[in-house]
């Protein structure tokens, strides 16, 4: 074997340090990465918009069937028809906000999924990787 007991221990002492080092940098990215206090420092609009598109899609997931319902009360309220609105001026108006609300719950999952990929590595790749498989599911 060539080597003594005391180079193979040293050896591993020395295995150790780095490894305690490495742990003690990856602890340090990983504390980085999550303070979110410190990315609304240097993003504060982003970071606004994110939690602004996360209400949004909450609402637009916990919404549902009361969502329906508002409409109706929102017309008997508001008296759309005797206003001289019609139902189906009041229809486009809100066809309109869902576009708009959509659209802002599409431009919020957008830059979370930058966010998130920006932090950890690979979630790009896993995205892309999960989006053709969900295409391919959907195809058949």
């Amino acid at each position: 074997m060539g080597q003594t007991t005391n180079q193979i221990e040293e050896h591993i002492e020395d295995t150790r340090a780095d490894l305690g080092d490495n742990l003690r940098e990856l602890e340090q990215k990983v504390r980085l990465a999550t303070d979110w206090k410190q990315h609304f420092r240097n993003n504060p609009m982003t970071m606004v918009g994110v939690a602004f598109g996360g209400g949004v899609m909450l609402a637009a997931v916990m919404g549902g069937r009361k969502h329906r319902r508002g409409r109706e009360y929102a017309r008997a309220v508001t008296g759309a028809e005797a206003n001289g609105m019609t139902t189906a001026a009041s229809h486009k108006a809100f066809e309109t906000l869902d576009i708009i609300k959509d659209a802002l719950a599409g431009v919020a999952a957008a830059k979370v999924k930058d966010f998130v990929g920006d932090i950890v590595p690979g979630f790009h790749d896993e995205m892309k990787r999960c989006g053709e498989k969900a295409k391919a599911a959907f195809s058949q």
